[in-house]
């Protein structure tokens, strides 16, 4: 039943209006106090004039009980028939969400200010009372929460575009959270350059679904000329970068590599490679004329200071396969020595293979341990088929006790020569009995390592490598020669390239704090986020971080997605909500019960 704005949802519930009519008549036949006359009092009562009728209300207007017990009448009825009222709410009007884009395809510019800027001014004509800012990138984060509009605003102004990749869906959906049991309004600032994670359109409709009003503000404009790296390949001797032209058009750029430089032609929507020689240290490569999209301009590299490694090779019967496989090395000038001639000269490694021991001059041996332990030398035994015979002097440091055959290897304590590399079955091998101090790298069985570490008091290493050449199948894989070429720099301490360039947006965790410069500044930390481009100095090593993404430097809007900032109005958005008077009346009775039940106690009627 409907009475104007008021429904009642139990109309029934009104009959309780009837308990009126006892109470009334109990006030009425209630006893009376006689009445007698005196002169004095009727000329009064005469004078006065007042009807009989006024009497009547005043005697129940002035009896404060009945009013109390009228009212709680009145309200019991009218909670018993739940009484409801709608009205327009704005649910919009409490909390706020801005999901501001940070990702680097944001520092396009639009005119005379970029993507990111827009968006910032955009941002602040959203705030409201009470704000939360989501700052959009590879990975969404809370930048402030429930702040005021001035603290909000004051953010904003600090906020900078990162050099990642965009994960803006994931940013709504993170908003949805936020606000998950509360209402309140979203609004996504961003050019929609999805390159990751929930698509955008997806995330809005799951919070539409909740109830949230979702407003996206597109800040991109098409027509935007962009020419950028998008990968990068650092190998030990060459690098490769692939350019990408993402204009309509064959273009020409100068890439310049340190003082070098070249001009390159791109077809429409082409991707060119550019080969150079791996450069020590810190190189940087720049792309000239500027376009709509700086970041993706520079790259930079990080390689070793590779110093040439001097390696004596030992053996009477040469291998061409371990030949080849040190050749192959950049950094390796390989020597030859047939015993019982031993060249003389300053070397850093000496490698002992397929030697006739009939050859080898005594006291051979016994002076490459003591290069080992007094000048930091490197000393590696290659296992042959006369090994067992053979005194080694203790270049291995522990016992060749026998053969056995069959073996599959595998490997025991990772390292940096042995990462991904596959040594597959032994046929014939030699078991071992490892001292301590000798590291197993590779083994066969329980105990018997083929591969094995030790590092003497001099700071030298003694290195076994157990695969007999004969029978295996190693030397011709292609992990052979890597397998050589880590060794080599293993041996000499020289950096790993691996470790020294990587993209913006991965994560990288040390063992320990360590100090950090990033290129916003100087950290200690063990994990380092590459949210910008640039270099990230160590006190080991130097990493070089670029954006490299082709889908990010693709800054012309593929989906035209929500409305230009001009055309967005953040009007409330209002709906009918049904509020119910049922329990504010029900405890409105309460109170007067416990009001009525006091004033007879302070009146002395109980």
């Amino acid at each position: 039943m409907n009475l104007g704005p008021i429904s009642f949802g139990e109309p029934s519930g009104l009959l309780w209006l009837g308990l009126l009519v006892p109470l009334i008549l109990f006030y009425l036949i209630k006893p009376k106090p006689k009445v007698k006359e005196i002169p004095s009092l009727m000329f009064f009562m005469k004078a006065s004039g007042r009807s009989r009728l006024l009497s009547f209300f005043r005697m129940f207007v002035h009896d404060f009980l009945f009013l109390v017990q009228l009212l709680l009448i009145l309200l019991l009825a009218l909670t018993a028939s739940q009484p409801s009222i709608n009205i327009n709410h704005d649910i919009t009007a409490r909390n706020t969400v801005i999901v501001l884009d940070s990702s680097a395809s944001m520092q396009t510019m639009e005119g005379s200010e970029t993507r990111f800027e827009k968006a910032v001014d955009a941002a602040k004509s959203a705030l409201t009372t009470r704000n939360t800012v989501i700052v959009a990138r590879n990975r969404p984060g809370i930048g402030v929460q429930e702040a005021s509009s001035g603290d909000a605003a004051a953010y904003l102004n600090l906020a900078e575009p990162f050099d990642t990749e965009t994960a803006i869906g994931d940013a709504i959906i993170l908003a949805g959270e936020i606000l998950r049991g509360k209402e309140g309004r979203v609004v996504v600032v961003s050019d929609f350059l999805a390159t990751s994670g929930v698509e955008p359109e997806i995330a809005k409709a799951v919070l539409t679904s909740r109830g949230l009003v979702v407003n996206f503000i597109n800040v991109a404009e098409t027509g935007k000329n962009n020419v950028g790296f998008v990968d990068l390949v650092v190998e030990d001797d060459v690098t490769t970068a692939y350019i990408k032209n993402y204009n309509e058009q064959e273009v020409t750029v100068t890439l310049t590599v340190s003082d070098t430089s070249k001009q390159l032609t791109i077809p429409a929507k082409g991707v060119e490679p550019y080969v150079f020689k791996t450069l020590p240290n810190v190189a940087e490569l720049t792309l000239t004329p500027e376009d709509h999209l700086v970041v993706d301009n520079i790259i930079r590299t990080s390689a070793p200071d590779y110093k040439p490694v001097k390696v004596l090779l030992i053996t009477n019967t040469p291998s061409a396969f371990l030949q080849n496989a040190l050749k192959a090395s950049p950094i390796v000038e390989l020597t030859i020595g047939i015993p019982p001639i031993i060249p003389k000269g300053d070397f850093d490694i000496i490698i002992i293979h397929n030697v006739n021991q009939n050859e080898v001059l005594p006291g051979t041996y016994d002076d490459l341990l003591k290069d080992v332990q007094n000048d930091q030398k490197t000393v590696i035994v290659t296992a042959q088929e006369e090994s067992l015979s053979i005194d080694y002097r203790g270049l291995i440091p522990f016992g060749l006790t026998g053969t056995a055959t069959n073996g599959l290897t595998r490997v025991e304590n990772p390292t940096r020569f042995t990462k991904n590399i596959e040594f597959g079955k032994l046929p014939t091998y030699f078991t071992t009995v490892l001292q301590p101090g000798v590291i197993s790298v590779a083994a066969v069985g329980n105990d018997t390592g083929v591969i094995t570490v030790a590092t003497v008091p001099g700071g030298g290493k003694l290195v076994y490598y157990g695969i007999l050449e004969k029978g295996s199948d190693f030397k011709f894989s292609p992990y052979y020669p890597i397998f050589w070429h880590e060794l080599i720099k293993y041996a000499t301490n020289q950096k790993d390239i691996r470790g020294m360039n990587d993209k913006t947006g991965n994560t990288l965790l040390l063992d320990h704090e360590t100090d950090v410069v990033t290129p916003n500044g100087k950290i200690t930390t063990n994990r380092i986020l590459f949210d910008k481009a640039g270099l990230y100095r160590m006190p080991e090593r130097t990493i070089a971080v670029n954006l490299l993404s082709e889908e990010e430097s693709d800054v012309n809007p593929r989906d035209k997605l929500g409305d230009q900032i001009e055309d967005v109005e953040f009007s409330p958005v209002k709906e009918k909500r049904k509020f119910e008077w049922e329990w504010a009346l029900l405890l409105i009775s309460l109170f007067l019960l416990f009001g009525e039940l006091l004033y007879i106690k302070l009146r002395g009627d109980v």
